[in-house]
């Protein structure tokens, strides 16, 4: 349960000030007592779920959901060079670059001191301990008053600040995140990752491609964060562990490769395996005010988890020049072009099997995939739609793809709970039923070709994937004419 606490005004502070007094947020670490000036406390809150942030010192936690939005939390002890205990209460400070969360082991109550009771601290008092501005009460109820002013910018503690990185973009200075980044009423595709079991998450649009990974070939006297080389076609392709290179520890082996353009060329970041496909609006990203180990924002989930975005530019920036060295290069000898050369358009599909059959869809009308549904089946009127599915957000209407697709012409296995795509078919979200999603593929367009009419299937396309033709499925052509 989070209490909002309203901060004085300017005018009020002077008057306090003027008064004699202070307000102050008494609160508890290790069993010593600190004030906090209640001008500045936003709120607090219980200690939610923490996102832990790469390559962070050690007074920062991480990143947690506190009172809608998104804010560092500090460890109050680790500041304080105290031992540091778990769980605790969250104090929502008002900093110069956002807000923050301090976490302290218990909240006492707001008091009022009189100004002459307050001793400040001596000049070599405040070299030892910055933090700590004056003192007041005697006993148990002694109190150490915080300087809030060191809590972010102390260089000699934190060494860090220059960056800021730790801090979250506020509204006003730190600007829009890209530059076409969708309003607030549309959403973007991401693709969710495992990485050493913690969730990552990157835009599809800075997807080239995913690769299973059935072989990683070692590369001798390569540093740590070179995974591998992978066969891509028959062309080596340069893999680079996501684990080591977000700090992470590495577990079993990466089965998924997610490749992204460079300048120096394609590469893949090796991942633990794909977690589906999820679609967030712009208001759910919030973006860091300097890049931390390539992560530049973060995604809020509903249920108040955090999850990181990958940026590929800043994570491989430290790296960029051994990514060069050791990408393989072809050997072939340059051909001339005549004349200009017309750039190639390419189009991402996610491909998908049913039966025995490989088939995709275009991407762009893909909401999210579902690991697994349970459809509840509906009498057949002529709509046809199959059943009705719980999604968790809504009840929407499924085609099983697996039947349309069947024809009759032969038994298919339906599962109980099948996978499921969430896709705009004529204009609304409705399920898509299928045996298995395979992988998203880039198919350049000299690589697509139309489809003639074959016994009414929804068919519209076919595409040339790795030495395979696949049907892509018509989603508007599932339902029946109206």
């Amino acid at each position: 349960m989070a209490v909002s606490i309203e901060s004085a005004d300017t005018g009020q502070l002077r008057l306090t000030a003027a008064q004699g007094y202070a307000r102050y947020l008494s609160v508890a670490v290790v069993g010593q007592r600190f004030a906090i000036p209640l001008d500045r406390v936003i709120g607090v809150t219980e200690s939610t779920t923490l996102t832990p942030l790469p390559f962070s010192p050690p007074p920062f936690e991480g990143l947690v959901l506190a009172m809608g939005q998104v804010v560092p939390q500090i460890g109050l002890a680790a500041l304080l060079g105290l031992k540091t205990q778990e769980a605790g209460v969250l104090v929502l400070i008002s900093d110069f670059g956002g807000s923050v969360g301090l976490r302290v082991d218990q909240v006492h109550a707001m008091i009022q001191v009189d100004l002459e009771q307050v001793t400040l601290t001596s000049s070599e008092e405040r070299a030892d301990a910055p933090m700590i501005l004056g003192r007041f009460g005697e006993g148990a109820l002694a109190c150490s008053l915080l300087n809030l002013d060191h809590l972010t910018t102390d260089t000699g503690m934190m060494s860090f600040a220059e960056s800021g990185a730790v801090l979250l973009a506020s509204e006003i200075g730190a600007g829009a995140l890209e530059a076409d980044e969708a309003s607030s009423d549309q959403t973007q595709p991401y693709l969710m990752l495992d990485v050493s079991d913690e969730v990552y998450a990157i835009k599809i649009d800075h997807l080239v491609e995913l690769l299973e990974l059935s072989t990683l070939r070692p590369a001798p006297h390569a540093p740590a964060w070179i995974a591998g080389l992978i066969d891509r076609r028959g062309a080596p392709l340069l893999g680079l562990s996501l684990a080591v290179l977000l700090g992470r520890p590495e577990g079993r082996s990466g089965k998924l490769g997610v490749v992204v353009a460079l300048e120096t060329g394609d590469v893949a970041l090796i991942a633990d395996h794909s977690l589906g496909i999820e679609r967030y609006a712009a208001d759910q990203v919030h973006g860091l005010r300097e890049p931390v180990a390539g992560i530049a924002s973060y995604l809020v989930n509903a249920d108040g988890s955090i999850v990181g975005i990958l940026d590929t530019q800043t994570l491989l920036n430290p790296v960029q020049d051994d990514v060069c060295l050791w990408t393989p290069k072809a050997t072939t000898s340059p051909v001339a072009v005549a004349g200009p050369v017309t750039p190639m358009e390419f189009h991402q599909y996610l491909t998908l099997r049913i039966g025995r059959e490989f088939l995709a869809v275009p991407l762009d009308r893909i909401q999210r995939v579902e690991a697994s549904i349970e459809m509840t089946p509906i009498p057949d009127r002529g709509t046809g739609f199959h059943g009705l599915a719980d999604v968790g957000d809504a009840v929407v209407p499924v085609i099983d793809l697996r039947q349309v697709l069947s024809g009759g012409a032969e038994p298919i296995v339906l599962e109980a709970n099948p996978p499921c795509l969430l896709a705009m078919v004529e204009g609304g979200i409705a399920g898509v039923i299928v045996h298995q999603v395979l992988r998203i593929e880039t198919v350049p367009e000299n690589q697509i070709s139309l489809a003639e009419d074959v016994n009414n299937l929804p068919i519209s396309q076919i595409i040339h994937v790795q030495d395979r033709l696949m049907s892509v499925v018509s989603l508007d052509r599932l339902l029946p004419p109206l």
